[in-house]
This record gives C-alpha cells, structure tokens and sequence, in this order.
C-alpha cells in the first residue's frame, strides 16, 4: 500500500478551510474519502481530483 493519505484536519489546514468544510465535501460526494470504523481519511490523488480546475462549461452547470 503505497497511498498517502490525509486526515480531515490536515485537508482541512492545507485549504486553509474548516474541518466541517471538508467532512460536508465528503458528505456530499465531492471530495471522495475512506472510512475504518469511525477514523475518516482522504488518499493524496482524490485529493489531487478534487483539486482540478472545473472547465467554464462546468461551472454553468453547477450554478444552475
């Protein structure tokens, strides 16, 4: 297993967002995670995904 992974908090400090900011991310879909009993972490490349500039045509969409 060569993953890294992340805790909340460290995604969280990276951002420069809240905790919260990153479990409602998770929540909704938008920033995958995987889950050992209660203990919540994100792989280095989902964060990386989750990272990626959305295209114009993208942003339309989503603020419809």
């Amino acid at each position: 297993m060569e993953d890294e992974f992340y805790t909340p908090d460290e995604v969280a400090a990276l951002l420069k967002v809240t905790r919260q900011a990153v479990y409602n991310w998770v929540a909704r879909g938008r920033l995958k995670a995987v889950k050992v009993e209660r203990v919540t972490r994100i792989r280095r490349a989902d964060l990386e995904a989750f990272l990626q500039p959305i295209e114009p045509e993208e942003q339309t969409k989503a603020a419809a």
